[in-house]
């Protein structure tokens, strides 16, 4: 008898426990931190990407887009986000990206860099595409067309 009520003090006891909901809270901190300086010999070219309509950075080996009036950056799986070309970066989570930069896959922007990029330097001035010289944080840079590189572009014909 005292093993039989043992069992089914335990196996209500047991059972009490499964249907209870657990209220445990979990709270993750990761802090992803500034990535390296970009470093660049000039102010780089931002050409106009038609299809996402935003500025990219050519002729140098950094993911850099300028959109709404900040540039983006993009290295190591994750986004930063800065008011010059070469920074400082301020991590950006996915979500909080403007639209255009969610929408495609970093390949994709790519693709469209590398396409537009093709046209650029094959016809040099004669580039009718919308293009502007990024400035850096201190303004330095071509502020009579751009005035802080708020993306307005010009054509060069």
């Amino acid at each position: 008898m005292r093993t039989r009520c043992g069992m089914l003090l335990g196996s209500m006891l047991l059972l009490g426990l499964l249907t209870t909901p657990a209220r445990a809270q979990v709270s993750v901190n990761v802090h992803i931190g500034e990535p390296p300086p970009v470093v660049v010999y000039s102010p780089p070219t931002m050409v106009m990407l038609p299809e996402p309509q935003m500025y990219v950075a050519v002729g140098v080996p950094y993911d850099i887009f300028f959109v709404s009036g900040r540039y983006y950056y993009f290295h190591g799986d994750h986004w930063f986000w800065g008011a010059g070309y070469g920074g400082p970066w301020t991590y950006v989570a996915v979500e909080r990206l403007p639209p255009g930069l969610r929408r495609y896959k970093v390949k994709q922007l790519r693709e469209f860099r590398e396409r537009e990029y093709r046209v650029y330097q094959v016809q040099g001035p004669n580039f009718g595409g919308r293009h502007f010289v990024a400035e850096d944080e201190d303004g330095d840079g071509d502020r009579e067309h751009h005035g802080r590189g708020r993306g307005r572009g010009h054509n060069k014909h």
